[in-house]
């Protein structure tokens, strides 16, 4: 059975592993002078690097009578444990604000998240000047060719089906689909940082709801009508995001499953992705537009790749009989907690360091042999 890491930072070159507070509620704090949030991850069936199985209750809530209580910004069980609070106490602002718990913020919607298997939770400011709902691009990057199955035609479509306005270039060397942030994300939020903020998922099933009340736009009966209205590219730029703006996202849904990775698709289409993989990591980027694709004009075919990184989450498998490999950029950390002051620091070891150290105790070792 595979296991997975998980690992979070600012750029592919910048990762810190996180799978010690995945399902956990705990975020992750991401800062950088082009973004400063946090990010919290549930996977479905997780199996860490070491074999240990997770689970969360963000796929099976606890009723709030049994657990505990919740203030919005964080829940609290049983014990007086506290769920939702991050490790990097990410504020919108200098000051601690409050976590909006209404129809517009994070409300009672487990029948929305029945289906789902994964769920990547995203708040922030992009600190970036002059950027328009346009210019923020989410999606998937890897370093080399892929390795496509049989059918993965049929993949593409239901992709398109779900988000008309993903691109991509996966037979290319350096493979990617992007796909503009307002208009793919299932769940977005936007609030100003002077206000209450939109809470994360809690435990006894509070989740991340739309709230785009702050841009001016029409009312939005729901997600897709949101996604709808933004596939039109003059809409999207149309709205600028301010430095103060705080955005809240959910990456989540079902058509992967954990431990095994598979890909599941309607009509019965089902793929084994671990027979097709190769060893490279999968990246979820959250990046800016090429500044060269926005004076083109942008949207469509104009789009030729990611630009420079706002934050970066990676799932790495890891397969029995196997040890994990760092990646490239890793950053290695002490008793899990981060460097910025919001923990005791980390020593900066990056995969390149750490292969060395091993090549060079391995020789030492030889000698004394």
């Amino acid at each position: 059975m595979p296991r997975l890491r998980v690992l979070a930072g600012p750029s592919a070159n910048e990762l810190t592993p996180i799978s010690h507070i995945v399902n956990t509620f705990q975020t992750h704090r991401i800062k950088s002078n082009r973004f400063d949030g946090e990010i919290c991850v549930h996977i479905k069936g997780f199996v860490d690097e070491d074999g240990n199985r997770n689970d969360s209750a963000y796929f099976d809530p606890i009723p709030l009578s049994s657990t505990g209580t919740s203030n919005g910004s964080e829940y609290i069980g049983v014990g007086g444990h506290k769920y939702g609070k991050s490790v990097g106490s990410f504020s919108s602002t200098s000051s601690d604000t409050s976590s909006v718990q209404s129809s517009s913020g994070s409300v009672k919607g487990g029948e929305q998240r029945k289906a789902v298997t994964w769920s990547i939770q995203v708040r922030g400011r992009f600190l970036v000047e002059g950027l328009t709902m346009d210019d923020v691009l989410f999606g998937n990057t890897f370093d080399r060719r892929l390795k496509l199955p049989w059918g993965s035609g049929a993949a593409l479509k239901f992709m398109n089906f779900v988000d008309p306005t993903l691109e991509h270039s996966l037979n290319s060397e350096r493979p990617w689909a992007l796909s503009p942030l307002i208009s793919t994300m299932p769940y977005f939020a936007i609030s100003h940082a002077d206000g209450p903020t939109h809470g994360f998922a809690t435990p006894n099933g509070a989740y991340v709801q739309d709230d785009t009340q702050q841009l001016g736009v029409p009312h939005f009966k729901n997600p897709g009508a949101r996604r709808q209205y933004f596939s039109n590219v003059s809409k999207r730029r149309e709205i600028p995001i301010e430095t103060d703006d705080v955005i809240t996202t959910d990456f989540c849904y079902g058509f992967l499953s954990f431990p095994e990775i598979r890909l599941n698709l309607p009509g019965g289409i089902s793929f084994d992705l671990l027979n097709y993989w190769d060893g490279q990591p999968v990246r979820f980027v959250c990046c800016e537009r090429q500044k060269g694709d926005r004076e083109n004009g942008g949207g469509g075919s104009a789009l030729k790749g990611p630009g420079d990184p706002f934050w970066v989450v990676v799932f790495q498998a890891v397969l029995d009989g196997e040890e994990p490999t760092p990646l490239p950029g890793e950053i290695q950390q002490k008793n899990g907690l981060h460097e910025d002051g919001s923990g005791e620091g980390t020593d900066n070891e990056s995969a390149e360091e750490i292969r060395k150290g091993k090549e060079d105790r391995k020789r030492l070792q030889e000698d004394v042999d």
